[in-house]
């Protein structure tokens, strides 16, 4: 509960830095913001080209589109957002070393900001892949009006992971080239680029251990299918992601009194 309350609490400056950060990510540029629509939106129109007027892959009908750009596009959405708030909060403490030395800043709001960042340029990406399936005639059901409650499941895993990863990376520098290299096997042990029917039998149970797959399986379920998730992966990523949440709150606090001196 006190991890939540430090959110609310701390919501302004978190909100500052997201705010800073996008705009650090284009200074300079022509068309700055307009940059973080073009990104998803080139992605989009490569996936398409690629997998359906080159490869011409298909999927089946079960999983909601015969295209098979639309349905890698909305498994990548969610999973680059996460991936990237892990991602760049390995080195986030340091790179703010001369925050932490002040006592009265607090440092487990550094970890947050990447998260959102990554989950605005994700919401920017489902907003291209909505109108694309508006486009292609696709129908949308009202179940996309769950998406907030799935987005908050999604934050509070990516949060808790970001503050487990940022403040182990403090006392073991390693750590980042090693975050890197699981997120590199997780992607590729997610059914992202295949549908999870491919995964043998006797290999389903590494789906069932993973929350990532409950994650973007219930966007699919709810974006694509226009059905609810099961119950099972719901439980499964709900259960997890307030456990990750609480524990990486829980152990960043634990270490931050001695950042400082590490630093």
């Amino acid at each position: 509960m006190g991890a939540v309350i430090g959110l609310y609490r701390h919501g302004a400056l978190i909100w500052n830095f997201v705010k800073r950060d996008q705009q650090a990510r284009y200074k300079g540029s022509a068309i700055g913001l307009f940059w973080s629509v073009v990104h998803p939106l080139v992605m989009l129109v490569l996936y398409t080209y690629i997998f359906s007027s080159i490869l011409k892959v298909r999927v089946g009908a079960a999983e909601g589109t015969g295209s098979f750009a639309i349905y890698l596009f909305c498994g990548m959405l969610p999973w680059n957002a996460f991936a990237e708030g892990v991602n760049r909060s390995t080195g986030i403490i340091l790179d703010h070393s001369n925050l932490i030395k002040r006592t009265i800043f607090p440092s487990e709001i550094l970890p947050i900001y990447p998260v959102v960042s990554g989950i605005l340029t994700q919401l920017i990406g489902m907003v291209i892949l909505l109108v694309a399936l508006l486009v292609t005639a696709h129908p949308l059901h009202p179940l996309i009006l769950v998406l907030p409650a799935l987005l908050l499941f999604q934050f509070a895993m990516t949060v808790g992971l970001a503050w487990i990863v940022a403040g182990i990376t403090v006392f073991v520098r390693d750590l980042g080239q090693i975050v890197g290299l699981v997120m590199t096997v997780w992607i590729f042990l997610t059914p992202i680029f295949y549908p999870p029917t491919l995964i043998p039998e006797r290999l389903q149970f590494l789906l069932t251990a993973n929350p990532m797959h409950a994650l973007v399986e219930a966007y699919r379920s709810l974006i694509l299918r226009g059905q609810f998730p099961s119950w099972g992966s719901l439980a499964l990523l709900t259960s997890v992601a307030l456990a990750i949440f609480l524990l990486g709150h829980w152990v960043f606090t634990r270490m931050q009194g001695a950042f400082a001196d590490v630093i």
